[in-house]
């Protein structure tokens, strides 16, 4: 398998990634607004939450990375089979309590700062934008958040979830969806989706799976996170020595897929 990875691997460079979809719109926004995002909230379901939160490897990956401070903060908000209007987002932004302590290894109280989130990462159930009976609520609610958080001077962004590893016809849908959303509001969106369809098509002995062909495995979350960490900090993985207990080789190719797939989806290629 990984002498297979690392012949794909070299392809890479040279094949066009997700050529096989394209879009009735292209994402507006290409960036964070925000330069350098430090504090940022992650609010979903179980796909965020599997393997102990997709924000733990984003947080590795900027730790491994010397071009980084130390001063970066993470925290995921998930409901389980949860979606966006289960969540009272105003409550999670003006809670004064939020992040004001924590525990440190010998169980002692440790008091912190409370800080205001830059950036909020949001996303909803795997088919409520793309079921006609939830479709026009995932479209009311990523506004109305959307708004909640802007007033509050909080980015907005959205993250692109992915099909199910036997409907891959989910992915273009979701993708259409969530694009919009985002135009519609002026947010970044961030192709997780897309980079898993790509994995799905040129790398299938990855299993980016659990058994249920839904959740993310440890190879899928740590794509997503590779996926997240390119499109906030506009830099590659590659390179980078945190592998999430990934094979060496495995771990290498879903960063070079991740960026791939984020460098092409925001300049359209």
């Amino acid at each position: 398998m990984l002498e297979c990875l690392r012949k794909k691997t070299f392809f890479i460079l040279i094949l066009s990634l997700y050529s096989f979809v394209t879009f009735s719109e292209s994402p507006k926004v290409n960036s964070p607004l925000t330069d350098n995002p430090k504090s940022v909230l992650m609010v979903g379901n179980s796909f965020l939450y599997f393997n102990n939160g997709m924000h733990n490897p984003v947080r590795n990956l900027i730790k491994a990375d010397a071009s980084f401070s130390d001063d970066y903060q993470f925290r995921k908000i998930t409901i389980s089979g949860g979606s966006l209007t289960w969540h009272n987002i105003k409550s999670y932004i003006t809670n004064p309590f939020m992040g004001s302590f924590t525990f440190d290894k010998d169980n002692n109280l440790i008091k912190q700062e409370k800080k205001q989130f830059d950036l909020a990462i949001m996303h909803d159930c795997s088919r409520c934008p793309i079921t006609e009976g939830t479709k026009p609520m995932f479209h009311k609610v990523i506004d109305v958040h959307a708004k909640t958080l802007k007033e509050a001077d909080i980015e907005p962004a959205l993250m692109m979830t992915w099909a199910y590893k036997n409907k891959s016809s989910m992915t273009k849908r979701l993708a259409e969806e969530y694009i919009e959303a985002a135009n519609r509001n002026n947010i970044l969106v961030i192709p997780v989706g897309l980079a898993f369809a790509e994995v799905n098509r040129v790398f299938p002995e990855i299993d980016l799976y659990t058994k249920d062909k839904r959740h993310p495995s440890r190879a899928g979350t740590y794509l997503g996170a590779c996926v997240i960490f390119s499109s906030l900090y506009k830099k590659t993985a590659e390179g980078n020595s945190f592998f999430f207990g990934l094979e060496a080789q495995e771990a290498k190719t879903l960063q070079k897929v991740a960026w791939q797939v984020t460098s092409n989806f925001y300049t359209g290629k």
